[in-house]
Parts: C-alpha cells; sequence; structure tokens
C-alpha cells in the first residue's frame, strides 16, 4: 500500500517521521509531504487557502506517480485529504482520518469546532501581519501533547509554524466524496484516546459523519509523536480490515 501522511496545523511532514518508519518496516511505501504554507522558515503564507493547500498535495501526488493510495489526515488535515479523495478517487483505496475533521460540502473546519475555538482563531489571525495563526505554547503543551515529557514539548514546538487562517474558513468544495450521507470511498476514523484538543463530542460528530466505528489508539492530540507504535498499528487495522 502507499500511504500518504497529512499533517493538521501547526506542523509540516516531519511530524511523521516516526510512524512512517514504522510502516515502512512493514513493508508499505510512505510519503509525508509538508503542505503549502507549512513550510519552515521565512513563508508568505497570506492568503493561503484551503484549495491551495489540497491543489499542492494532488499535484506533488501526481508528479510522484504514486497509487493505491491510503490516504491519512490528522486534524485540520482531514479536510485536506477528502479534497485529495474528491480528485484522485480512481486511485485512492482508503481515507483515514485520525482525530480529523470531517466535512460536508461548503462546510469549512471553522464550521465544525467550537464557537469560542473559532473567535479564537479569527482573533489571532486578526492580530497577525500576514492573516495568521501561531500556537499558543501552553495550548501546544497541555491540550495537544497531553502529559509528554518537557523536552520532547520544547523540541517540537520550536519547529512549529504559523496557519494561514484560509485553511479553517474557505469553504471546501465536495461533488463527489459523499453520495447522499455516506463516503463514496471506504473510510476510517481513529480517536486518540487521550486527546483534549477540542470537545470528545466533536470528535464523536465527525465520526458519526463517515458512519463507521471508531478505532481508538492511545495517545493525545499529537498521538504521532508521543506513541507512533500504537498510530501505526491503528492505521494498519483501517487499512487492512
Amino acid at each position: 500500500m502507499q500511504f500518504v501522511l497529512v499533517h493538521g496545523g501547526w506542523q509540516g511532514g516531519w511530524c511523521w517521521d516516526a510512524v512512517a518508519a514504522l510502516l515502512r518496516d512493514a513493508g508499505h511505501r510512505v510519503v509525508a509531504p509538508t503542505l503549502r504554507g507549512s513550510e519552515y522558515g521565512a513563508v508568505d503564507r497570506a492568503g493561503i487557502t484551503l484549495t491551495d493547500i489540497g491543489d499542492g498535495l494532488v499535484k506533488q501526488i501526481e508528479r510522484l506517480g504514486l497509487r493505491d493510495l491510503v490516504l491519512v489526515g490528522h486534524s485540520g488535515g482531514g479536510p485536506v485529504v477528502q479534497y485529495v479523495a474528491e480528485r484522485l478517487a480512481k486511485i485512492t483505496r482508503w481515507v483515514i482520518f485520525a482525530s480529523g475533521w470531517v466535512l460536508r460540502d461548503g462546510e469549512s473546519i471553522n464550521s465544525v469546532l467550537p464557537v469560542p475555538v473559532v473567535d479564537s482563531v479569527v482573533a489571532a489571525a486578526a492580530a497577525s501581519p500576514d492573516n495568521t495563526v501561531p500556537m499558543d505554547p501552553d495550548l501546544w503543551q497541555h491540550g495537544f501533547m497531553g502529559g509528554a515529557p518537557d523536552d520532547v514539548v520544547v523540541a517540537t514546538l520550536g519547529r512549529l509554524v504559523p496557519v494561514p487562517i484560509g485553511w479553517l474558513t474557505e469553504p471546501i468544495s465536495l461533488s463527489r466524496f459523499w453520495r447522499g450521507d455516506t463516503p463514496t470511498l471506504p473510510a476510517s476514523y481513529v480517536l486518540f484516546r487521550d486527546d483534549v484538543a477540542t470537545l470528545r463530542s466533536t470528535y464523536a460528530t465527525m465520526a458519526e459523519r463517515l458512519g463507521v466505528p471508531v478505532v481508538e489508539c492511545d495517545g493525545p492530540h499529537e498521538a504521532m509523536l508521543t506513541h507512533p507504535d500504537a498510530v501505526a498499528r491503528a492505521l494498519l487495522a483501517c487499512a487492512q480490515p
């Protein structure tokens, strides 16, 4: 199988390094790209949208000539893999959401998040010079990393980048991903058991949209960084039912 591991906001493909190594050891091909606007360093992130991010990943997959795709989207990467699956359905085998957002046609990520979270990110973007949302260090440590050792928190915090607000606010276009209330491709939902980045009910709603059982996996929102063995096992269980 060809796994395409898609990160969420503030990170890059590096967050999947340990999981990718385990999947390769199990005999699978793996790519974990860094999405447009999530590159480290002095990058112009102003005006980048969900469409820009999705189109960038579609082009990268096509350029690499990948086939038999298992698309894995973590957190805000969920809608990105939906976007890709919509456009590359003929070569997509499975779509897996890992504590990720599952959107209906015409929704944005902000459509499914709790109002206080939406208000916070919109205000943060408005206060920034390039309409991006920085990561709050306390939120990263306690809301995302969930008790990870301090040295791991500090090391990963130093690699984070701001999120273009367009990733969160642009409505997605999905004319073929859904047939009524059912995905047109096989899909799974992995919930990180100790994830407190948002309300548990939000994750439950996302899984209910897919109409599939939840596959639970140890770890906080960033379980790829803290519990890579458990995440790799969960992804393999989903893609090889």
